[in-house]
């Protein structure tokens, strides 16, 4: 069983304002189950999907909640139940728990596990109450303490050395969602490639095409510092509010290029910086050539409606026009979804590891504490840098 001489710890919270956070104290969460562990955080990450909730347009109905979704650290806690962990291992905290055995786990769909989400899709931590109703607000991230049911089926042990530290916390989520939605395009080696959004994540799936002998990648933003990392890896950069990035990518490709990826979502903007919802995916679909793969890789949940926890959504949202005659006319496919993260993060740690990968290049800025995560949010919401990490000296 786990027990500290403190009773509270710091944790980021979200209240329900839009463009703001708030550092504040919580309860230090507790083993409630045989199969839980407790985490110390060592290392954590703000996620671009975290932002959805910054705004104002995604999230649980209630607020307050703690946020986050990327974090490793080392066990200071772990239930009777636990077989494969002890005390003292260090451990990739999970994005999604999941029990192993289940019929969808045993089908390779982990992040949509049937035992820990009986009553809802799936569970994911850091998006509160409505998304995560098992996991009793304690599976989350940018706080100094988790709990993490399913642990030994759920946590990935990493090595006793902190060499890698920064690639595993991108290993955390956006290294396997990237990796995914390629794969989620259908892609083979050879193939050309589009990726609509120079986030981390698109930056990571432009760098997982690349790592798998894609023969071209086209990266698609208008961001000049993710415009110019994407082609210090090796990528075609495209400014959206330059040029049209459709015509842009025909001139090279007059078929189309065989793959693209929306990894912007439903916050997606045109050319003049105005929400325009339906562009990227109708992009996608001009861009690939006759029966090529979309990946959907971007966040477009149904519409919360407009409530406490979600202030700023709309009716609307996830429900708009697309190009589906083209769609079908073209013979395309397309596969979206919230990414198997845990089935790909052993591979990926291989890759880490051998030298082969180093998803750390996406990190521009590394703050010491948590105090210092407030204003970062702002920083990341308006582009101001790319990908913000938290290591704390413990």
């Amino acid at each position: 069983m786990f027990q500290s001489q403190d009773t509270s710890m710091k944790a980021i919270v979200w209240e329900g304002k839009p463009f703001e956070v708030a550092l504040k104290k919580k309860a230090i969460p507790q083993i409630t189950d045989p199969n839980d562990i407790v985490i110390r955080i060592t290392t954590s990450a703000i996620c671009g999907s975290d932002l959805h909730m910054y705004r104002g347009v995604f999230g649980s109905k209630t607020p307050p909640w703690i946020l986050g979704h990327e974090g490793l650290g080392t066990i200071v806690g772990a239930g009777e139940g636990v077989k494969s962990l002890k005390v003292g291992d260090r451990v990739l905290a999970p994005g999604a728990i999941y029990c192993g055995y289940c019929e969808n786990c045993y089908r390779g769909y982990l992040t949509y596990c049937l035992t820990f989400n009986p009553s809802t899709i799936f569970d994911f931590p850091g998006f509160g109450e409505d998304i995560g109703p098992n996991l009793g607000g304690a599976q989350v991230a940018t706080a100094e303490y988790i709990r993490v049911p399913f642990a030994d089926s759920s946590c990935l042990k990493l090595p006793s050395t902190t060499e890698h530290d920064l690639d595993y916390i991108i290993l955390s989520d956006i290294f396997p969602t990237a990796w995914d939605a390629i794969d989620n395009t259908g892609f083979e080696a050879g193939d050309t490639v589009t990726i609509f959004g120079a986030g981390p994540v698109g930056l990571l799936s432009a760098y997982s095409a690349i790592l798998r002998g894609a023969s071209r990648v086209y990266v698609v933003d208008y961001v000049a510092s993710r415009l110019e990392k994407a082609a210090s890896i090796g990528a075609i950069p495209i400014n959206f509010t330059k040029v049209d990035p459709v015509e842009k990518v025909l001139e090279r490709e007059p078929r189309g290029v065989r793959r693209s990826v929306d990894c912007v979502g439903f916050e997606c903007v045109n050319s003049k910086l105005e929400p325009e919802e339906n562009l990227v995916l109708n992009n996608c679909i001009k861009v690939t050539e006759a029966t090529g793969g979309i990946g959907l890789c971007g966040v477009y949940p149904p519409s919360p409606g407009r409530t406490a926890g979600t202030p700023l959504a709309t009716d609307k949202q996830g429900e708009f026009p697309v190009l589906i005659g083209l769609f079908w006319f073209k013979g395309l496919s397309i596969r979206g979804g919230v990414a198997e993260i845990q089935r790909l993060q052993p591979m990926l740690q291989r890759l880490i590891e051998s030298g082969k990968a180093k998803p750390s290049f996406v990190i521009d800025e590394i703050l010491h504490s948590f105090e210092e995560v407030p204003p970062a949010y702002e920083r990341f919401s308006s582009h101001k840098i790319g990908k913000p990490v938290i290591q704390l000296s413990v």
